[in-house]
């Protein structure tokens, strides 16, 4: 709340060290962002991320592409970052993130055919708590950096499921099994299901599989982060 508050009153300081921004510095300074940890390429970021949903699911899981920008570590500026666009209200910190994600993905070459754009979405519930759900804020900004729409009504969340945070990698897969459900309006398309951060992959392997059963005939991954192993 704190982090929210200073920002509201001092829009133009860094969420992360409260020092002044520049012009060209939105909500982070660039010394704090060198600690986020990019990825050097996008292929870097896909290996890494195939690594990571592999080790936890094997060859169940197939998707497409998938990018991420960033490693995520526990106690990081990076995560001090999410934490507020996440739960305290700065949502437009979440658009930013999803146009910076957008760019980079396109200054890899080509990104394939991918016809929509969907979030990961919250139960109706969770939803009204937060009021807002920060997946579909990152998939707004990549909308404008790749010019393609978000399309939230495709994928609902039918079941509430408790935080991932805490779980055993297990209790992890389980948790989100069978929550979702897709429309038939993803038929035929290329999908690019979108998250904040992925641990284990299992928010977007359920939610991917609820896709396929719709009829999508591809799926990829993009999230602003992929957790690191420590």
């Amino acid at each position: 709340m704190r982090e929210q508050l200073l920002h509201l009153l001092f829009p133009h300081v860094c969420l992360v060290c409260q020092k002044p921004l520049l012009p060209d510095e939105e909500y982070c300074c660039a010394s704090c962002m060198e600690e986020f940890e990019p990825f050097r390429t996008p292929s870097e970021a896909e290996y890494v991320l195939r690594q990571t949903v592999v080790s936890h699911f094997g060859e169940q899981f197939p998707f497409e592409r998938g990018w991420c920008r960033y490693q995520f570590h526990k106690k990081s500026a990076l995560q001090q970052v999410l934490h507020s666009m996440k739960y305290e209200g700065l949502f437009n910190l979440g658009k930013s993130f999803g146009r910076q994600l957008g760019e980079w993905m396109l200054s890899g070459g080509d990104i394939g055919d991918i016809g929509c754009i969907v979030p990961v979405p919250l139960h109706h519930l969770k939803k009204t708590e937060r009021s807002y759900n920060q997946s579909e804020k990152i998939a707004e900004g990549l909308a404008q950096s790749l010019k393609q729409p978000v399309r939230s009504e495709f994928l609902v969340r039918k079941r509430y499921t408790v935080s991932q945070t805490g779980l055993s990698a297990e209790a992890r897969k389980q948790n989100p099994a069978g929550a979702f459900l897709a429309t038939e309006g993803v038929c035929g398309c290329h999908v690019l299901l979108v998250d904040d951060v992925v641990t284990t992959g299992a928010t977007l392997a359920a939610a991917a599989q609820a896709l396929r059963e719709s009829g999508a005939e591809k799926v990829s991954l993009a999230a602003v982060a992929v957790a690191a192993k420590e």
